[in-house]
């Protein structure tokens, strides 16, 4: 659909304005510091973590257009658990848990240390709400509506992080970070149309472009 390819296209934007030019977060940063464009190896990961998660929803709307109810779970249930697998052999390959006492931050070490409270906290939160709660309700959406519109409305996730930041870590957004998040709400706005109403605008535009002359 024509809105879908606008509202994506706005969404790259938007997206690339945050994530490439922003202030990033320091409290040093002003509204007017330099930005750049340049993609360090942190920029090609998201850039990759987005394709993926651009294909696990084409692949999970698949599945469940036929028996949504009844799919949603057993989805959810392979997402955590390759997400838990990845993740395991990652902190394997990166060797803290060869060091001193790296064992005790796993589990069940990790709840058992008082003083670990905060960081097992986080990670029941990550696990269980960031996580597991998230691919549910993300699966439980695609049943429902096509995953180039879901993917649009996901897209909004780098503006909530932006904003949380703002508000609770007081980091300071620069210009292109408002540029980008309005960008981005703009997209929104713009899946929510139908064809004809691009076609219709598409048309008045035209009409009052000859109407000049």
């Amino acid at each position: 659909a024509p809105q879908t390819w606008l509202a994506a296209m706005l969404c790259i934007a938007g997206v690339a304005m945050l994530e490439l030019m922003g202030g990033g977060g320091s409290d040093v940063v002003s509204s007017a510091a330099p930005s750049s464009w340049a993609i360090d190896g942190g920029g090609m990961l998201s850039l990759l973590a987005g394709l993926g998660f651009g294909t696990g929803c084409y692949m999970s709307e698949n599945m469940m257009r036929d028996q949504p109810k009844e799919q949603a779970l057993p989805i959810t249930s392979v997402l955590v658990a390759t997400t838990a697998a990845v993740s395991a052999l990652w902190s394997l390959a990166d060797g803290w848990m060869m060091e001193p006492n790296g064992w005790s931050y796993t589990l069940p070490g990790l709840f058992a240390d008082p003083s670990l409270s905060m960081v097992a906290a986080a990670i029941l939160w990550t696990g269980l709400i960031s996580t597991s709660l998230n691919f549910f309700l993300e699966v439980k959406a695609l049943g429902t509506i096509p995953s180039a519109e879901a993917s649009v409305i996901l897209a909004a996730e780098p503006l909530a992080a932006a904003a949380l930041g703002s508000i609770m870590l007081h980091e300071h957004l620069a210009v292109c970070d408002y540029i980008g998040g309005a960008l981005i709400i703009t997209a929104c706005l713009v899946n929510t149309l139908k064809p004809e109403d691009i076609s219709s605008r598409i048309d008045f535009l035209s009409a009052t472009k000859i109407a000049k002359r």
